[in-house]
């Protein structure tokens, strides 16, 4: 792909998120005011007098769909609503503070991070932020609408995460399956709550992400250009948050057979010796980059390099076989004694499935519609997690199924490596907010992937039933989903 093709889309969203700052008021906090509905109305003029010079696809207007979903989303969340670990800007504590920390005396903590909550996570995300609030101080926003702009740049994150999801297809040469891909990335809701969330998540996320696209291009078009930034998005993305690391062991496995592959068994030793050079270099910058401030927090505090503090309500211990295979619920939402109910989740199905779609949020008190399209986009993911677990399995399989088996092994890696990072913290951790899915949230992306690769396979294949079957339940999630997060914000 042309890189003016892969830059000017994401010019665009920049230009769009720099509107939104500085000639949009964001902290009116609703949807339903004369402002955005003007928005609406232009995005709307625009498309239509431009049209000739967009792509009249399905997938461009549902990536055009779940940007202003997720802008929708930003606009009437607060920023101290629906947020992990931020309280409010002002509260001294919180990711909040730490970016009026780094915003005031303009350098990180001197003092033991345990100290203050939140403070022990890598600064990355908080230094973006801090200087971002200083350019809207600079040109004259006020306080209010400063803080309210800090939303801007989870929402910039998960729109250009969209448009890498879409690279990654097109690099894997998805045709028709690149719609279910696409539909189930920008209207799935953990993307849509990390575009209002001012914590570390979304841009670890994203960063993860593309260092998975990364992956993709040094393995089909080796340079040692590529894995610099491959150890260097790797590096970000661990100082963002420490939790990105997960990635490394499937890009590693990667790597290993790459080489493996290219030197006939190690046997040719000057192109062996030619990628042991790069791999060198990879973790002269990786590691480095990504360890920094656990080691720096080690060195000053004797700090643990995998300090986490206890967080959220306390999960009762209830034994593995409940905690694994009883699924009863009487709610879509996270079962919390803050939310009224009698104890706090604590099967671990549930809890991924709740969390990855509502957050630890309770919505059953907004209304009643609220609730039924909980329990409708609850069943809707049941039942597309099951078929996208089927798609991972079918296409790593088959012969038929695109794209190189190297990188169907890669992908399966990748998504057995988070999912399996997410259930030993939630098991270890004993609270609930060690159950939310967010922590593995480029695993739901990983798995869109999949998707698309098997409806692509099933169409090749001639068959029909399971490919429309795909089509329809990934269509019906992303129509529920997106009635979900407008209802509540209405």
């Amino acid at each position: 792909m042309k890189n003016n093709t892969v830059i000017k889309p994401i010019m665009a969203i920049a230009v769009f998120a720099l509107f939104l700052a500085f000639c949009f008021d964001l902290s009116t906090e609703s949807i339903k005011t004369p402002g955005f509905c003007f928005l609406i109305v232009c995005t709307v003029l625009t498309i239509v007098i431009f049209r000739n010079n967009l792509p009249r696809t399905a997938v461009f207007y549902t990536m055009l769909t779940g940007m202003l979903l997720k802008l929708a989303y930003v606009i009437y969340t607060p920023v101290w609503c629906r947020q992990h670990d931020v309280i409010d800007f002002g509260a001294g504590e919180g990711h909040a503070a730490y970016m009026e920390y780094i915003l005031s005396h303009k350098a990180l903590p001197d003092f033991d991070p345990r100290s203050v909550w939140a403070f022990f996570q890598p600064p990355l995300h908080h230094l973006v932020s801090a200087v971002w609030m200083w350019f809207n101080i600079r040109v004259g926003v006020a306080e209010n609408r400063m803080h309210k702009n800090v939303q801007i740049l989870p929402l910039l994150y998960m729109c250009i995460l969209m448009f890498v999801v879409y690279l990654i297809c097109r690099e894997l040469n998805m045709r028709r399956g690149l719609l279910v891909t696409m539909l189930a990335v920008s209207f799935h809701p953990i993307f849509i709550l990390m575009s209002g969330s001012i914590n570390n998540d979304a841009l670890a996320v994203l960063l993860t992400v593309i260092s998975i696209y990364v992956a993709i291009l040094w393995y089909m078009y080796p340079t040692t250009g590529k894995i610099v930034l491959l150890a260097v998005t790797i590096g970000l993305a661990m100082s963002a948050k420490l939790s990105s690391a997960l990635v490394a062991p499937s890009i590693g496995l990667l790597m290993i057979l790459k080489c493996k592959n290219d030197t006939e068994n190690f046997k040719d030793k000057a192109k062996t010796i030619s990628y042991l050079l790069e791999f060198l270099a990879f973790a002269v910058i990786v590691f480095p980059l990504g360890l920094w401030w656990p080691v720096r927090n080690k060195v000053l505090f004797n700090m643990p390099v995998n300090y986490i503090p206890e967080v959220g309500e306390h999960v009762s211990k209830r034994g593995f076989i409940p905690t694994i295979l009883d699924v009863r619920t009487a709610s879509p939402f996270l079962y919390m004694k803050s939310n009224g109910f009698s104890y706090d989740e604590y099967n671990l199905i549930l809890a991924t499935i709740k969390s990855s779609l509502f957050g630890e949020g309770d919505f059953a008190r907004i209304s009643a519609a609220v609730n039924v399209l909980g329990w409708i986009l609850f069943g809707l993911a049941v039942v597309i997690l099951i078929l996208q677990i089927t798609a991972m399995i079918r296409t790593c399989i088959s012969k038929e199924a695109g794209p190189d088996p190297m990188i169907k092994m890669f992908l399966s890696v990748t998504f057995i490596t988070f999912l399996a990072g997410y259930l030993l913290f939630a098991i270890k951790g004993g609270n609930l907010s060690a159950m939310d899915y967010r922590y593995s949230a480029a695993s739901v992306a990983v798995m869109a992937i999949f998707a698309g690769l098997m409806y692509d396979r099933e169409e090749v294949l001639g068959r029909n039933v399971l490919r429309y079957v795909l089509l329809g339940v990934t269509l019906a999630f992303a129509v529920a989903s997106c009635l979900f997060y407008l209802v509540i914000g209405l």
